[in-house]
């Protein structure tokens, strides 16, 4: 099963620090159409290690928010999603994935599970009679989704690092049967060389009701190469585990814009930075993948000539 969609490619051409003299007139915005392909991934079936923490335990959620999402304060700060925002209305009951020793916090609760893995529960307003450091069982009843919230964040950390839930053999049932969306892609003049900046998202699946329906989360795996066998270069990689603070301004581009409620934000990515091609026509292929192996892949057609850089052509929409 695949899609085929027509978007944009916005290159965005500044070439004040590369271009020679003559070539800096062409400094412009172009769009073209372009191709993305999309195909469906056919990993094998994996049994997960845990259910979900709301009832059924064996059926599928809606999920808001996925790991390292940008996260961007009222006042600048930055980080990435350390879990996942699973949707529930307000008052709906919270269940431990997992046996251990209960820690109680301020709004949130955490499970020390086996093997050194820490469940946690955020926006959670603990059940009465829970108490700290206590043994709490399998299904135990921790509490309810806290009023306002509308979620329940739920995070995982493995010998001390959040790691992904819907990684295969984590948390589930968890099918995806939607590919990433790659939107755009522009080309930039910086002082060391060209960046390359792709604007990408993934697709929820089953839909998120209400307000936060239809806003964006990240894909799990963003990719670049000079086709047609070029090597891949990974951009971002979310698949296994939460980056570091310290990455997200050379992961995400100063115009990505987090979600808010009724607000779907915008997800920019660095692909790369100072790239320094030699003069020609470089075919620019960009691939978007989620945990379960569906993929995107848009390309561009780009000239570079004397530091300046030129859309030479697109493609038909195409399905594959």
């Amino acid at each position: 099963m695949s899609t085929a969609s027509i978007i944009r490619l916005a290159v965005a051409l500044a070439a004040a620090a590369l271009a020679a003299p003559a070539a800096a007139q062409h400094t412009a915005v172009h769009t073209y159409s372009l191709r993305q392909t999309t195909t469906l991934g056919r990993l094998r079936p994996v049994p997960a290690a845990y259910g979900w923490p709301l009832k059924p335990f064996d059926r599928q959620h809606p999920i808001r928010a996925f790991l390292d999402d940008p996260r961007i304060g009222r006042e600048g700060g930055e980080s990435f999603h350390f879990g996942i925002d699973v949707a529930a209305p307000d008052g709906t009951p919270v269940y431990a994935v997992a046996g251990g020793i209960l820690y109680l916090s301020h709004g949130s609760l955490a499970v020390v599970a086996a093997h050194g893995h820490v469940f946690g529960y955020w926006h959670v307003r603990a059940a009465a009679g829970l108490h700290h450091r206590q043994v709490v069982r399998l299904h135990q009843l921790l509490g309810t989704v806290a009023p306002g919230w509308g979620h329940v964040h739920f995070a995982e950390r493995s010998d001390g690092r959040y790691v992904n839930p819907l990684r295969p053999g984590a948390l589930g049932p968890y099918t995806d049967p939607i590919a990433p969306t790659v939107a755009a892609l522009s080309v930039r003049s910086g002082a060391r060389g060209l960046d390359l900046v792709v604007q990408a998202h993934d697709t929820t699946w089953p839909p998120v009701p209400g307000p936060w329906a239809n806003e964006p989360v990240t894909p799990a795996l963003l990719r670049w190469r000079v086709a047609p066998a070029g090597t891949w270069h990974v951009a971002a990689d979310f698949t296994r585990r939460l980056l570091d603070r310290s990455r997200f301004g050379s992961v995400y581009a100063p115009e990505t814009r987090q979600n808010h409620e009724g607000e779907p934000g915008e997800f920019a990515f660095f692909l790369t930075r100072g790239w320094r091609p030699a003069d020609g026509t470089y075919r620019i292929e960009v691939q978007a993948a989620d945990t379960r192996g569906n993929r995107a892949t848009a390309t561009a057609v780009v000239t570079v000539e004397h530091g300046a850089v030129f859309l030479t052509g697109g493609a038909d929409s195409a399905s594959k």
